[in-house]
């Protein structure tokens, strides 16, 4: 740089000389050689002057040429600096532009999955995207371009060559300034561009994130509607059990019969024997014996516990079955009616009976456990239970008691007297009945003739109608001399459980008392045990009638077989069904601890078929040929047996067209059975 200067300084001095040799240095006109000679002294003497002020006049350009190398490196500098802050801007946008180009690549990422879930904008999104892209490859050009310039103006600056002294006072715009001036606009497209890119971003993610919301939403909804219709079928599937099992004679019934016999025992032989033999131990303080007594009641209650459940599920099938059919007529709407009243108590009582069973089985398994003592409460909770179902079973009783005494008056009242000398028929009533039916149609036609000779004929065909009408009126006395004898059974049995059950109440008070400490002593099972003599001895007595009937349809099917044509039956069928052979003795004494099996054709059967013969109308098979006085006494039993025109909400001639109802006969059969029962 210095050398440059000092040619500078050089090259302003020549310039001068040469000046000076041919013009004059103070007017600048050529100096003319034709002058005087008296002037050239003065004019020497002046060009010598001019000569001084001309060197003078060389170092002060030589010295400002000086001055001026020595600013120019720091107008370099200046320079230098100034394309180096260019530079940096530089660098800065092209950092702004790979923002922008990765905010770009992000947008058209979320631009592609926005589209894929949402089709219908995806042409929108794409048009908006292009636009973008465009507008980032201007802005991009516009960059390279400003870069372009930069570079150029880097490329004049450092050569610096010097310039003439007047060019220094002219006014110079920078580069670096210039460029700077001419990137604004760029940079503020960019950054709307920017703005724009990050507004898009923010709006696709607004609407992804509520598409998402909305998805989840509906997932929820959809899971909320799969659980619902999950549970709506379990709980379909739950009613259809309940209905199976509280419509129909499920298995319950049948696991109900075969632990009855069990039950039994638990109940009136191991319960009284185990508070007996509890209290000894008690007294004499052998733990031995009541451990054992612990065990027992432990397996006695668990026995009462799943028998007594099963009563609680019975008892509800036969009240929703009598719910169902409360309100119809007939005689199959009577039984759903009693079992409406009755059966609401059973539940009650059985479900007293499941709550004792509980805690009486929770205060064994604490003896068990090595309290022998066992807990006071649930002692207490097991009296308090049965109180509560004797005091039910009382309730049930006491009225039972008192209809079944009116219905057995009724009977024995009830004006029917058969002729002394008209034994019982020994053929089957239908038989019977078809004799009377041809005697009265010849009599008819004997009758109608009326020739001579034909007197001891007619007499004949009267007298045996006389016969077989005296053979029907023993029948209809036989039939309520045997309703008479059920009443009177069903009584005795009535007396008993009330007996048993008034007993038991008062020990279950005294359980009360015992657990309490406040009663001591054999005061307690003995009580129980009076009321467990009376239970068991109905018990057994129910058990041994059952179990005969069974014993007797398997050893002697004929004793009581169908007196009649059944429903739909004719007389071929009935002639190949007689004469059935009964099984051999082990056999049938093997039908006798069925338990679980029923009595298809006993003697209740037998006589309520008979019943139903003689009081049917002539329009039924076999009520045609019985006589109207038979038919009148045979209907006004069944209004004394409670099967009249006011227990099936009948008028009476509603209830006699049903009694004339050829399809109404196994309905009225087993009315009839149902009230001959001495249950």
């Amino acid at each position: 740089m210095a050398s440059l200067q000092a040619q500078a300084g050089n090259r302003a001095v020549a310039e001068v000389v040469q000046r000076s040799g041919s013009a004059d240095l103070l007017t600048g006109r050529p100096r003319s050689n034709s002058a005087p000679a008296d002037l050239r002294g003065a004019a020497a003497s002046r060009e010598l002057a001019e000569q001084e002020e001309q060197r003078r006049r060389v170092g002060a350009v030589s010295a400002e040429a000086a001055a001026a190398g020595r600013r120019r490196p720091e107008a370099a500098a200046e320079r230098r600096r100034r394309v180096g802050a260019v530079a940096a801007q530089a660098a800065a946008e092209g950092r702004r532009r790979e923002e922008v180009t990765e905010a770009h690549r992000q947008v058209g990422a979320e631009a592609a999955a926005a589209g894929r879930r949402r089709p219908e904008a995806a042409a929108e999104r794409r048009r908006r995207t292009a636009a973008r892209m465009n507008a980032v490859a201007a802005v991009h050009g516009q960059a390279e371009e400003a870069a372009r310039r930069r570079q150029g103006a880097v490329t004049e600056v450092e050569p610096a060559p010097p310039e003439p002294v007047v060019a220094e006072t002219e006014p110079v715009v920078a580069p670096a300034e210039q460029v700077v001036a001419e990137e604004a606009p760029a940079a503020e497209e960019a950054q709307v561009v920017a703005e724009e890119e990050r507004a898009a971003v923010e709006e696709e993610r607004a609407a992804a994130e509520e598409q998402r919301s909305q998805e989840e939403v509906e997932q929820r909804r959809r899971g909320l509607r799969q659980r619902l219709a999950a549970t709506g079928a379990k709980l379909g599937r739950v009613s259809e059990k309940i209905n199976q099992l509280l419509g129909t004679e499920a298995k319950a019934d049948k696991s109900k019969k075969v632990l009855d016999t069990p039950d039994t025992m638990a109940t009136r032989v191991n319960a009284p024997t185990e508070a007996g033999v509890r209290t000894q131990a008690k007294a004499t303080s052998d733990t031995g014996e009541m451990q054992t007594t612990a065990v027992m009641g432990q397996v006695g209650s668990g026995i009462n516990f799943v028998t007594d459940a099963l009563g609680v599920i019975n008892d509800l099938r036969t009240l929703n079955t009598a719910r169902k059919s409360r309100n119809d007529t007939g005689p199959a709407s009577h039984k759903s009616r009693k079992d409406m009243k009755g059966k609401p108590l059973g539940v009650a009582s059985s479900g007293s009976m499941v709550v004792g069973d509980l805690s009486s089985m929770a205060n064994a398994a604490v003896k068990n456990s090595g309290n022998l003592n066992g807990v006071t409460a649930l002692g207490e909770v097991t009296g308090g239970a049965t109180v509560a179902f004797s005091m039910i079973a009382v309730l049930r009783e006491i009225p039972a008691v008192w209809k079944t005494y009116q219905k057995k008056s009724r009977l024995k009242a009830l004006d029917l007297e058969a002729p002394d000398a008209a034994p019982r028929a020994a053929d089957m009533l239908q038989d019977v009945l078809d004799q009377l039916g041809r005697a009265q149609a010849r009599l008819g036609e004997a009758t109608a003739e009326q020739t001579p000779g034909t007197e001891t004929e007619i007499a004949d065909f009267a007298a045996q109608v006389a016969r077989l009408n005296g053979q029907l009126q023993a029948e209809i006395v036989g039939l309520r001399q045997y309703a008479r004898h059920k009443q009177h059974t069903k009584l005795a049995k009535r007396v008993a459980n009330l007996g048993g059950n008034s007993v038991r109440t008062a020990a279950g008070g005294l359980a009360i008392a015992a657990a309490a400490g406040a009663v001591s002593g054999p005061a307690a099972p003995a009580v129980a045990g009076v009321a467990a003599a009376f239970l068991l001895g109905n018990a057994l007595y129910k058990g041994a009638r059952a179990g005969s009937n069974r014993y007797v349809e398997a050893r002697h099917p004929d004793r009581w077989a169908r007196p009649t044509l059944a429903q739909d039956e004719n007389e071929a069928e009935r002639t190949e069904g007689a004469g059935t052979a009964g099984v051999r003795r082990r056999d049938a004494v093997a039908e006798f601890f069925k338990v679980t099996k029923s009595v298809k054709q006993g003697e209740r059967h037998h006589m309520a078929q008979k019943l139903y013969a003689l009081a049917a109308g002539p329009e039924v098979r076999v009520g045609r040929d019985v006589p109207e006085e038979i038919r009148r006494s045979a209907r006004a039993l069944l209004v004394v047996l409670k099967a009249g025109p006011d227990q099936h909400h009948q008028s009476e001639e509603e209830w006699t067209a049903s009694l004339n109802d050829p399809a109404q006969q196994g309905a009225w059969e087993k009315e009839i059975t149902n009230q001959l029962s001495s249950a």
